[in-house]
């Protein structure tokens, strides 16, 4: 393809919608639907300098949108490196938000492209490393895993830990387990609590001790996401620390809302037909923290008592 071609492609792609006969606005059948479909099914690698060139000359949200599509596409097709590397690079340098999930979008479909992100994440540029560490997220090998591991044993920079702790969430396995348990000893409240999210995605009951734990710390942050994990991996054994963090939180009148309250009651409530002291909770709760209780909370408690 020659620039010319290119740049009527995008074109195309950013055509208006009609209105069907229903009424209903729609582009399919339209140049502009049969412009998406032919830039899927593109494999003319010799677009990518142009496109890639292109990036740098407009400013307009739909045709970079559109350069990314295409660019996505014509890597999917083909496997050119080169497109995971201006993606990536773009991901750098895009400050409009939609458009930095679009080129994620787009780097998710890439073929074998750990080893070119993984190359990004130790970079000394923060947002570039900080960039690739979240496109890792496209990569389901282990190879990926492995490297975002070697970030939260190796990295002391609370967003490269966040990040990699985010990602590990979606694309970790029991492997990470163990240096995502470290990681709850760190002083920075923000990556204890991201720990806590991926350690309740991939683990199981066995993690319970380490979420109780966490629900003794003294970051009220913390204690949350640790009520969220003994919700979804708690048995009998954290009924009695459940019960006493819910004493905790009304011992006060808050002027702030949380949803600490219902997520720790949901939990209780499973249990509460054969425990006594959780139906001694719900009584106290009703009838000495009446007043203390938001509107959200005071609609659960009559509708589970």
């Amino acid at each position: 393809m020659n620039e010319k071609e290119v740049v009527e492609l995008i074109k195309q792609m950013s055509g208006a919608e009609t209105i069907s006969k229903d009424g209903i606005y729609t582009n399919e059948g339209s140049p502009s639907w049969k412009a998406y479909r032919n830039a899927e099914r593109l494999t003319d690698v010799s677009a990518i300098p142009i496109l890639n060139s292109l990036l740098g000359e407009s400013k307009d949200r739909e045709t970079r949108e559109n350069i990314y599509f295409i660019l996505g596409k014509i890597g999917e097709n083909t496997g050119d490196k080169r497109v995971v590397t201006v993606l990536l690079q773009s991901l750098e340098e895009e400050t409009n938000k939609y458009l930095k999930g679009r080129i994620l979008d787009q780097l998710a479909g890439q073929k074998n492209v750990e080893s070119l992100i993984i190359t990004f994440i130790t970079d000394k540029r923060a947002a570039i490393r900080q960039s690739a560490i979240q496109a890792l997220r496209s990569c389901k090998s282990s190879d990926a895993e492995g490297a975002l591991i070697e970030v939260i044993t190796r990295s002391n920079d609370e967003y490269d830990l966040t990040y990699a702790n985010e990602v590990l969430s979606e694309v970790g396995t029991e492997k990470s387990i163990p240096y995502l348990v470290n990681l709850l000893n760190h002083p920075n409240g923000d990556v204890k609590c991201s720990a806590l999210w991926t350690l309740t995605e991939l683990g199981n009951t066995s993690l319970l001790p380490v979420f109780l734990e966490a629900l003794n710390q003294r970051s009220v942050n913390v204690k949350s996401h640790a009520l969220l994990a003994i919700k979804k991996h708690g048995n009998e054994m954290a009924i009695g620390p459940v019960i006493a963090r819910i004493k905790t939180i009304l011992s006060r009148e808050r002027t702030v809302e949380s949803d600490d309250l219902i997520t720790g009651l949901e939990f209780l409530i499973s249990y509460k037909e054969n425990t006594e002291e959780i139906q001694k909770l719900f009584e106290w709760i009703r009838t000495k923290k009446w007043r203390y209780l938001f509107e959200e909370e005071r609609v659960f408690i009559t509708a589970n008592s």
